[in-house]
């Protein structure tokens, strides 16, 4: 992730663009290109567990809606 940013970065654009392409959503209701990047972060680490990959963008996007992300230690009140 540090390594896109960074090559993001190097392209000379605004920072408000770089946003704005982080925020944008390529799929409607499929989650931002910033949740699909966390998901398929997630995914690899699955991954290398063992674990089956299952991460989408759009739960990454609800968790980070909710504000869940910040509460992993307890499951979420809805």
């Amino acid at each position: 992730m540090r390594r896109m940013l960074q090559a993001l970065d190097e392209t000379g654009l605004e920072p408000d663009t770089i946003q704005r392409f982080l925020e944008a959503e390529p799929t409607p209701g499929g989650g931002t290109v910033r949740d699909l990047i966390a998901a398929d972060m997630a995914n690899q680490l699955l991954d290398a567990l063992g674990q089956p990959p299952s991460q989408k963008g759009a739960a990454v996007q609800r968790l980070r809606q909710r504000g869940d992300w910040r509460h992993l230690d307890r499951p979420p009140s809805e």
